[in-house]
């Protein structure tokens, strides 16, 4: 882990994205880096402790910079939004963001496993 000090926090937006799991495949789960890819095999969410901030990265944000809504503020990247604070306000807004990436995916009919 590049900076345990970060750990609560980056703990914090995994246990965000774990509801997940039962959809998506969980491709790595250590210490400090979490990633789940949808059942069609895209990458959906990686959640990584880097130096200075815990990085939420999202390829459905890369692909529709809209879907950063309230978040815009933390975004750090194409596709990364990064939070240093486990006070941040924004966190509230994230259980929001993974819904409308979901419906991302959902709509470009990723959500169904590449044999269906």
């Amino acid at each position: 882990m590049k900076n345990p000090a970060l750990a609560y926090l980056w703990q914090h937006i995994v246990d965000m994205c774990k509801p997940y799991e039962k959809i998506m495949l969980k491709v790595k789960d250590e210490d400090g880096y979490h990633r789940l890819q949808t059942p069609s095999g895209r990458p959906f969410s990686a959640v990584a402790v880097q130096k200075k901030h815990v990085g939420l990265y999202m390829i459905a944000l890369y692909e529709d910079s809209t879907l950063a809504g309230p978040l815009e503020g933390a975004r750090i990247g194409k596709s990364c939004l990064g939070f240093r604070d486990e006070n941040d306000s924004l966190l509230g807004e994230i259980p929001a963001y993974l819904e409308r990436c979901l419906e991302h995916h959902a709509s470009r009919g990723e959500m169904n496993s590449p044999s269906d």
